[in-house]
């Protein structure tokens, strides 16, 4: 029968689809500080849900208006990657692990909506949407 070869390999293609579907991740819509000009650095924060069974790690981001875009710890050092456990929340926040645009192409203006990209081991790539707020006073 020429239609058992195909049956296998689709019952092989089934059974290796659990590992991916294991790790759940949805993203909230997060914000970014607008800027005064285009050019200057600014901050992006987003809260990433793990709803499975199986952890995630987020390899890096990639916002278009910037001409980078680094995930950084709370001190402001580059990290290389954040695990994202099965079931929890993880925020990316101005007191934690947050991202950093640098160099906005563009002025971010007030209310402004940024796409990114959101990179994962098992997910692999996940967009995002950064709402452009003022800069709170310190």
């Amino acid at each position: 029968m020429k239609l058992r070869p195909f049956l296998l390999a689709f019952a092989g293609l089934l059974s290796a689809a659990p590992a991916y579907a294991d790790a759940i991740l949805t993203l909230d819509h997060g914000t970014v500080w607008q800027t005064r000009k285009d050019g200057l650095d600014t901050q992006g924060f987003i809260q990433i849900h793990n709803n499975g069974d199986a952890p995630d790690t987020l390899t890096g981001a990639n916002c278009t208006i910037a001409a980078s875009t680094v995930l950084v710890d709370t001190s402001g050092a580059p990290l290389q990657s954040l695990a994202i456990p099965p079931g929890q929340t993880v925020t990316l926040s101005s007191s934690g692990p947050h991202l950093v645009l640098k160099g906005a192409r563009y002025k971010i203006e007030h209310d402004a909506i940024l796409p990114c990209a959101f990179s994962f081991t098992v997910s692999n790539e996940l967009v995002g949407y950064l709402n452009a707020v003022a800069r709170p006073h310190s």
